[in-house]
C-alpha cells in the first residue's frame, strides 16, 4: 500500500465490485470515460478479475483502489496503462466515483501518489494522459500535480451529440522529482 496526505492506494479486490458498480455507471462518471454507455455487472466483474491479477510489466497495466486514508472509504481507482518498458512511459487515468468526494483534493493526492509509484517504483520516464476538453475539474487537478498541456486531438471525442477535443498532457520524471524527490511525501506500508 502507498499513502499520500489524504489517500491510501491499495490493490483492487473482488470485494470492490459493488463500489465500482455504484459509482462507475452514472452518466456523470461515464461521460469522462471512453463511453457513456453503462456497463453490466458481468463486464465489470470480468474487468476486475483481470485487474486483480494484472502485472504492470507482463500485462502493461496497474490499477489501484483509492481509499480515504482516515476512514477507509472507497473513493475510486487510479491506473497506469499501456505501460511500455522499452520507452519507459505509461498512460494515466483516474476516477473519483462520487460527486460528494469531488473538490476535496483526493484526486490530486491520488495522482501524486500514482506518479510517485510510476517514477520511483516502475522506473518510468514519462507519464501522459488524454482528457476531454470539457473536463475542466480534471485538468486543474492534473496541472496541480505537474502535468503540462502539450497537444490536442481535435474533435476526437463524441459526447451528447457534439464532438469535443481531447487534450494531451504529460509529466516527465525530472519535472516530478523537482517537486517530489524520493521519500518526500509518500510512504510505503
Amino acid at each position: 500500500m502507498y499513502y499520500g496526505e489524504k489517500v491510501k492506494l491499495r490493490a483492487m479486490e473482488m470485494s470492490d465490485l459493488s463500489n465500482i458498480m455504484e459509482g462507475w455507471n452514472t452518466f456523470e462518471m461515464r461521460r469522462f470515460l471512453a463511453s457513456a454507455v453503462p456497463m453490466s455487472e458481468n463486464t465489470e466483474r470480468e474487468w476486475l478479475e483481470r485487474t486483480t491479477k494484472a502485472d504492470p510489466w507482463r500485462d502493461g497495466s496497474m490499477t489501484l483502489a483509492i481509499e480515504d486514508k482516515k476512514t477507509g472509504q472507497f473513493l475510486g481507482s487510479v491506473s497506469l496503462f499501456d505501460i511500455s518498458r522499452a520507452n519507459q512511459r505509461a498512460e494515466f487515468g483516474i476516477a473519483i466515483h462520487k460527486p460528494e468526494n469531488f473538490g476535496k483534493g483526493y484526486g490530486t493526492d491520488a495522482t501524486n501518489v500514482m506518479l510517485w509509484i510510476g517514477f520511483h517504483v516502475l522506473g518510468l520516464n514519462s507519464i501522459y494522459l488524454l482528457t476531454a476538453s470539457y473536463n475542466e475539474r480534471g485538468q486543474r487537478a492534473y496541472e496541480k500535480a505537474g502535468f503540462k498541456r502539450n497537444g490536442l486531438f481535435r474533435q476526437a471525442s463524441y459526447m451528447q451529440g457534439e464532438f469535443h477535443d481531447m487534450i494531451v498532457m504529460d509529466i516527465l520524471k525530472d519535472e516530478f522529482l523537482e517537486v517530489y524527490p524520493p521519500g518526500k511525501f509518500v510512504s510505503e506500508a
